[in-house]
């Protein structure tokens, strides 16, 4: 009963954690594709620096199956909460992605409005929200909902914005009625014939690439005509500038006249005081004439002076006709507009939804595969050497005239009933417990609410199958060679392996120091290598999937730490007004927090390439290179490097290059965030595990951007602060009026191990599953080892030895192979890790491999007990021997 249940244990482990785990990504992708169905999520969402228009709509219409919905929106800065706010119209009419309230209701009036749930504590219903924009008729609202928006699937991840510090805090929804203006700011699309396909599946994204460059097409027609369209717009809105320019410059040319003349009449007054004063010369004399005409000339003078300063204003006066005339002219050149088209992937948090499903999908197919093939070998294992230990059985059964079949009908159904057993336990766990398990603990990362646990034929079959080889395959393969032999030969016990002398005996000095019993010890571990090899790698596959367990553990939150710590260097990003500086770097220079500050220009781009999917990034513009070596590490992957920047190209992170195939010497295209676009030469790759970054000396970023790379952000670097001390400096500088947002690595780095949570609840999982199945391994490797050496065991027995020394022949064994097992678990761990941990990796996330030495002691000592447990219980069965039956005469 103890093999038979012991048998069940693994066959239902392995199938476990390979049903489950396997079964956890499909799920997540189930559940990601009945909320899209539920809430009619847009295949694809269209953007213009121009503005979306009602005949921008009607263009893509025309492509057979499209349906287009326009909504109205902006950016916003909200000064109270210091909030980077996304802002969208909704109407009732709206069909594409849909709201879902979790308190409170939708708009109703006007003046309503609906906000982000992960900002209620900011904007709580019932409050008052100030949206101070020219694209909106009211300033003030009444928050009457939380909502859920599936734009954004993840708690933690609200995407770009065009203000503050380029990264979004939430989104507001306001009444369509409520916008004040005749452009769009956004387009969703949805395909009929794409509706009820699988977001992942290989179809639906071939289908789309196709749809878009269609769309591409339409869109690309649609440029010149919105030029058009924006330049008599701007031509229109010019026209009252224009005259207003008109009438300045008339009433300067009057000015000019009126001036010319006043000098004309002065150069007249001045000549008939020149000959007065010559003639009252002649007269009365020169002095006595300058006396007399003193006050004239001064008259004179002052009207001179006059008019010099009168001619000075008309010149300013001119000047700035000239520069309205030239500003004007630069408003009213519009340049073709950009369509911007992205895919539902390349939405806020959606990647990293799939990221977490694809790393999963990584792990399930390395470390439950691993995992199977443990509880496989031991399985085929026990269930061969149980038919070679009923040898003698079989033969008496052949000898009193049973056939081959009705003899191989015991095993076979055993073996049968242990597989049938084992994996529907483990497919009903696997498939119904454990993905919800899972999901539990994710669940409050991301919106979706209504979980899809199903069942995967594929994945059951496959489990089933192997199950089935190992038990009913071991079974058909032993009696197939077994009952071949002659019942005579059955009934004659195997002879034990003969012993020969090892390699520690030609050692003679060492050979000489070990005692009897030790000799023995040595002698039967090389005696029996297939089951000293056996023993070890079952004890190493063990110790190694609890240390991968561990390593996962270490390693998942570790890309937050390496990148906070040892990447950044600096501790806080401080982003300033346009042009304004002056007053916040002296509170940073006054702070006794602040140890230093490095201006920097930062702006979140778009690198964008055929046949690959849209990557964000970070790129910085350096003023002063020789400090950034201590705000920012740029080290080559997995070795030190030059901490330099280059004075030509730019400074990429390694998961970007990598994405793109890149390598030093190539060009990257990528476009700001109104959709221009640049080129920038790749001339070095550094190390990086969050995001993508990118690093140019401020004179190549006016090379290659063609502009100054005019100071936005500040790097700080600080003493450890509170959260108070935190709150204090961002006051300070909020203060001041020219910060936007201050932003802390260590938020960052909080809201990154947030995000890979979901990561965790696989890790415990594994370590739990794989320390059972160390257990039952050892349990069932020992039985084995017992039940083979009865004959030997009675032996020592009968010749006087005590049960604890019979015993510790057997415990000497163990203590060897267990030593030598954690060793080698180590190191299948460790690269059992690697290789999970590059399947993980995703292009905005890298996983270093991270094993902290408590994985290593808690890895070893669990399997050191569950072999001293093993060992207890071998103890007692051994007690139990009876020398007789077991010392009694095979002949």
């Amino acid at each position: 009963m103890g093999r038979f249940i012991a048998i069940i244990l693994i066959i239902f482990m392995g199938v476990l954690l390979f049903v489950g785990v396997k079964s956890v990504g499909p799920d997540l992708t189930a559940s990601a594709q009945a909320e899209i169905e539920r809430n009619n999520m847009s295949d694809l969402q269209i953007m213009s620096t121009g503005g979306l228009t009602q005949a921008d709509r009607a263009a893509v219409e025309k492509i057979k199956g499209t349906q287009v919905q326009l909504s109205k929106g902006f950016d916003y800065l909200e000064n109270k909460k210091q909030n980077n706010l996304k802002v969208y119209s909704y109407a009732k009419s709206d069909k594409q992605n849909r709201l879902n309230v979790t308190k409170g209701h939708l708009p109703r009036r006007g003046n309503q409005v609906v906000i982000d749930k992960t900002l209620a504590d900011d904007y709580p219903v019932g409050s008052k929200i100030t949206l101070n924009d020219d694209s909106l008729k009211k300033t003030h609202y009444q928050v009457v909902g939380l909502v859920d928006s599936p734009l954004y699937i993840a708690n933690e991840e609200r995407g770009n914005t065009t203000v503050g510090d380029g990264q979004a805090n939430g989104f507001v929804y306001v009444p369509f009625a409520s916008f004040d203006t005749d452009v769009y700011a956004q387009m969703y699309v949805t395909f009929d014939d794409l509706k009820g396909k699988t977001y992942s599946s290989n179809e639906y994204k071939r289908q789309l690439n196709r749809k878009i460059k269609k769309l591409d097409n339409v869109l690309d027609n649609r440029r010149e005509k919105r030029q058009v369209e924006l330049q008599e717009i701007a031509e229109k809105k010019s026209q009252p500038a224009k005259k207003k320019l008109a009438e300045n410059q008339q009433q300067l040319s009057q000015s000019k006249q009126k001036l010319e003349t006043g000098q004309g009449q002065l150069a007249q007054q001045e000549g008939q005081l020149k000959q007065q004063e010559q003639n009252l010369s002649e007269q009365i004399g020169t002095k006595q004439a300058q006396q007399q005409l003193s006050q004239p000339k001064q008259q004179l003078a002052a009207s001179k002076a006059q008019l010099k300063e009168q001619a000075k204003q008309l010149q300013q006066a001119q000047s700035k006709i000239t520069a309205g005339k030239q500003e004007l002219q630069e408003k009213t050149q519009v340049s073709k507009p950009t369509y911007l088209t992205d895919k539902r992937a390349d939405l806020p948090g959606f990647s990293d939804y799939a990221s977490l499903s694809d790393r999963i999908d990584a792990i399930a197919n390395i470390f439950p595969v691993f995992f199977f093939f443990i509880a496989i070998l031991i399985t085929f294992t026990t269930m061969t050497r149980m038919i070679t230990e009923d040898r003698r059985q079989i033969g008496t059964l052949l000898s009193l005239g049973y056939s081959k079949m009705e003899i191989s009908v015991k095993y076979i159904l055993y073996a049968l009933l242990t597989a049938v057993v084992g994996t529907i336990l483990g497919v009903l766990v696997g498939s119904k417990v454990l993905p919800p398990v899972v999901f539990k603990m994710t669940g409050a990362m991301y919106i979706f609410q209504d979980y899809k646990s199903l069942f995967y034929p594929q994945l059951i079959v496959l489990a089933s199958l192997a199950a089935l080889l190992a038990t009913v395959g071991s079974v058909i393969l032993v009696l197939f060679r077994d009952l071949r032999e002659k019942p005579m030969n059955l009934l004659v016990e195997k002879a034990p392996k003969a012993g020969k002398r090892i390699l520690m005996e030609k050692i003679t000095p060492l050979w000489k120091r070990l005692n009897f019993t030790q000799k023995i010890t040595f002698r039967n571990l090389f005696r029996y290598k297939s089951r000293m090899f056996l023993t070890i790698f079952g004890i190493a596959g063990c110790t190694g999937l609890m240390l991968a367990g561990f390593g996962l553990n270490d390693s998942i939150p570790s890309p937050g730490t390496k990148q906070y710590t040892q990447i950044d260097r600096y501790q806080a990003m401080v982003t300033l007004k346009s042009g304004q500086k002056n007053r916040a770097a002296q509170v940073l220079d006054n702070s006794d927090q602040v140890s230093g500050k490095l201006p920097v220009r930062m702006e979140q781009v778009t690198f964008r390439q055929k046949d690959s999917s849209n990557q964000e990034a970070s790129l910085y513009a350096i003023k002063d290179p020789k400090k950034l070596s201590n705000y920012i590490s740029l080290n080559k992957p997995g070795k030190k490097a030059n901490q330099s920047l280059p004075k030509k190209g730019a400074v990429v992170s390694q998961r970007l290059a990598q994405t793109y195939d890149l390598k030093k010497g190539d060009h990257l295209r990528f476009e700001d965030e109104k959709g221009r676009e640049y080129t920038i030469k790749l001339a070095k790759i550094t190390e990086n595990y969050v995001g993508h970054n990118v690093y140019l000396s401020s004179d190549y970023y006016q090379e290659a951007i063609g502009k100054k790379a005019s100071l936005n952000s500040y790097l700080v670097r600080s003493q450890k602060m509170t959260t108070k001390q935190q709150d204090r400096l961002a006051k300070k500088l909020a203060d001041t009026g020219q910060v936007l947002n201050t932003n802390y690595t260590k938020d960052q780095r909080d809201k990154l191990e947030k995000s890979v949570q979901g990561m965790s609840a696989i890790v415990v999982i594994f370590i739990v599953l794989s320390g059972t199945l160390a257990f039952v391994v050892l349990y069932n490797l020992t039985n084995i080892n017992i039940s083979e050496r009865r004959r030997e065991l009675a032996t020592f027995k009968v010749l006087g030895f005590y049960n604890k020394e019979v015993t510790m022949f057997i415990v000497r064994e163990n203590i060897i192979f267990t030593i030598f097992g954690i060793l080698f678990g180590f190191v299948i761990g460790w690269f059992l890790n690697w290789f999970i941990l590059i399947y993980a990796s995703s292009n905005m996330m890298v996983f270093p491999v991270v094993i902290k030495w408590p994985g290593y002691v808690i890895s070893a000592v669990m399997t050191v007990i569950f072999s001293a447990i093993v060992m207890w219980v071998t103890h007692r069965k051994l007690k139990q021997i009876d020398m007789i039956s077991a010392l009694n005469s095979s002949e």
